[in-house]
């Protein structure tokens, strides 16, 4: 094997590795259930053994890791997992190669700039020829999450992710306000697990199960009134999320869904209210209606992203 990357993208539920020899390159990959193992480390020890290097590993020259938690220096506590990863404790076991560390939306936003039209699926409104500046990722799967690429005079892009999905969450309309409630934040019910509480909310006698999975509401949604209330609320409220984050980050150049809820939104939920929510910001609505809005289609943007970063630091 050439002298080549891993790249690992850990969230809450599943961990992603893959081996990557140049930008934009991506083999080898495998996912697993993080609660599979008890730690990062264990769950690479697997990964290296399943691709047959367990024992030989001077071909690796850098790693990159992308997690879903807030990088504090060189060790990130995942928000949703037990797991504490170190960059300095992943390059021990690894033989001293070096190794980066960043939240797993700023790998989403290492992928941006890279992203051709064959690359994304329209998401209603416009379509534009040519992108040149700033834009967003939105991630809803396990959590929710968003990272801009914010390109400077030079044409030099920077990548800035937050935790936007522990923003408040404010109901826009008496029918969201019956469902949300106060003192929410946005993660609690633009989720994986929220999509579920959605669901159950709409029950005002208390009687709804919270333990519904996204997968299973959006599977009820031909047969059910409340799964399908349930997309309609999660349309809207996406929309409108989408396009504060838009406003906030001057991402005028496009915001770009991913995640696995989104993915499985997009083939059921409502486009035009999705629009309609993003694009209704006052007196900002007109520049709003033309920005665009798309799905990254690759099941595995920060693996990709990844694969973009610059080589770490020895």
């Amino acid at each position: 094997m050439t002298a080549s990357r891993i790249v690992a993208d850990v969230g809450g539920t599943r961990s992603r590795f893959g081996i990557s020899a140049d930008p934009g390159d991506l083999s080898e990959i495998r996912i697993y259930p993080t609660a599979g193992e008890r730690s990062f480390a264990e769950a690479l020890m697997a990964y290296l053994t399943d691709i047959g290097t367990s024992t030989d590993r001077s071909w690796c020259k850098s790693v990159c890791i992308a997690a879903a938690g807030p990088v504090d220096g060189d060790v990130v506590q995942l928000t949703n997992a037990s797991w504490s990863i170190s960059a300095q404790e992943v390059s021990q076991y690894l033989g001293g190669v070096p190794v980066a560390l960043v939240n797993d939306l700023e790998a989403v936003g290492l992928l941006l700039p890279h992203l051709q039209p064959a690359d994304v699926t329209p998401v209603g409104g416009v379509a534009r020829a040519e992108l040149t500046g700033n834009r967003i990722a939105v991630n809803v799967g396990t959590g929710f999450g968003a990272a801009t690429a914010v390109r400077s005079s030079k044409g030099r892009w920077a990548i800035a992710a937050g935790e936007a999905g522990h923003m408040s969450l404010a109901a826009a309309t008496a029918e969201e306000a019956a469902v949300i409630g106060y003192g929410r934040t946005v993660e609690d019910f633009i989720s994986g697990a929220g999509i579920g509480r959605l669901y159950a909310a709409q029950l005002r006698d208390g009687t709804g199960d919270a333990r519904h999975t996204a997968d299973a509401v959006f599977a009820m949604t031909a047969q059910d009134l409340r799964a399908a209330r349930t997309v309609a609320l999660l349309s809207r409220i996406l929309g409108r999320i989408t396009g504060d984050l838009v406003l906030a980050a001057a991402a005028w150049d496009g915001a770009f869904l991913c995640g696995s809820v989104a993915r499985a939104w997009l083939g059921l939920g409502d486009v035009a209210a999705f629009r309609a929510a993003f694009e209704d910001k006052g007196p900002m609505q007109a520049r709003m209606a033309q920005v665009p809005t798309f799905l990254i289609n690759d099941p595995e943007p920060a693996l990709l992203g990844l694969t973009h970063a610059e080589t770490p630091a020895s």
